[in-house]
């Protein structure tokens, strides 16, 4: 039997930045790594504690950027560990997520970090009238700076003409024959440029994950996060792809890092189909008006 997953075993494996310590890693059923978010959460809200481990090995270090992020106090850890215990808890009583983990569980560091500075605010002694009467955010500020600074990064990777097209396009709102003067292009080849840079720039954004997860690795594990964007992707080379594949099958963190860009890809992809079909339907408005 697996050790009880609990705070205080979270708190543990934090502190001591181990994989898993607490769990055997041998005794644990292979197919488990396998599963997708939704079974683990099933699973683990019928009582599996392995389950859970699972998903705490594979949202561990993400959970600890955006907690490093939420505070300057020093106690991302502590903000992550409470989070998962309470994620947790949610799922032992039949509640918590059905789907999307990573992003219930962010949303619970989230309100984590803000409960704790509220209650920093609360014992901080002051008698500036400016600090005691200045509002207090609201909302996802942590997380929507969090994937801003990002986008940010990733839309500042791109080549300058990329940067144009997508800036007059997505970001100014314009149409593609508005702009092909300013790009000494036709109207058809300003959309293509513009597909190009989107793709370009959701790799980027996926770069951009796996450059802020893999400073601290082994060196086989950088060759293979330098590439795994590729390989979640499907444009790596199969040389190449069979190595990743093979490496990521034996390594935790790098199996962690390889579910994290395909739960982040399927987003991007799923909200560039969305974008694909309003551009049709708008399209198909437009020459129907004519």
């Amino acid at each position: 039997m697996a050790e009880p997953f609990s705070r205080a075993t979270i708190e543990i494996e934090i502190e001591s930045d181990l994989i898993v310590p607490w769990r055997d890693v041998a005794r644990l059923q292979d197919d488990l790594t396998e599963l997708p978010d939704e079974s683990l959460m099933g699973l683990a809200r019928r009582g599996s504690a392995d389950s859970f481990a699972v998903l705490f090995d594979r949202y561990r270090r993400p959970a600890l950027r955006l907690a490093a992020y939420s505070t300057s106090s020093g106690d991302a850890k502590d903000i992550v560990a409470e989070s998962f215990a309470q994620v947790y808890d949610q799922l032992l009583r039949g509640k918590g997520p059905h789907t999307s983990f990573r992003a219930y569980l962010f949303t619970s560091v989230r309100h984590e970090a803000g409960r704790r500075a509220k209650m920093r605010r609360r014992v901080t002694p002051t008698d500036n009238i400016e600090t005691i009467d200045r509002a207090v955010p609201h909302g996802n500020d942590a997380i929507d700076g969090f994937e801003r600074d990002l986008v940010r990064a990733a839309f500042s990777s791109l080549s300058v003409r990329w940067q144009t097209v997508l800036w007059h396009l997505d970001v100014d709102g314009r149409k593609p024959r508005e702009i092909a003067p300013l790009m000494g292009l036709r109207p058809n080849s300003v959309s293509a440029l513009a597909y190009r840079a989107r793709d370009g720039l959701r790799k980027a954004y996926l770069d951009q994950h796996v450059t802020t997860t893999g400073t601290s690795l082994a060196s086989e594990c950088l060759d293979v996060r330098r590439d795994l964007v590729d390989f979640v992707r499907g444009s790596a080379p199969e040389g190449d792809a069979t190595a990743i594949e093979s490496h990521v099958a034996e390594c935790a963190p790098c199996k962690g890092a390889h579910r994290e860009l395909e739960d982040l890809n399927g987003h991007l992809l799923a909200a560039g189909g969305r974008q694909v079909e309003a551009a049709r339907r708008g399209q198909a408005t437009t020459e129907s008006g004519a």
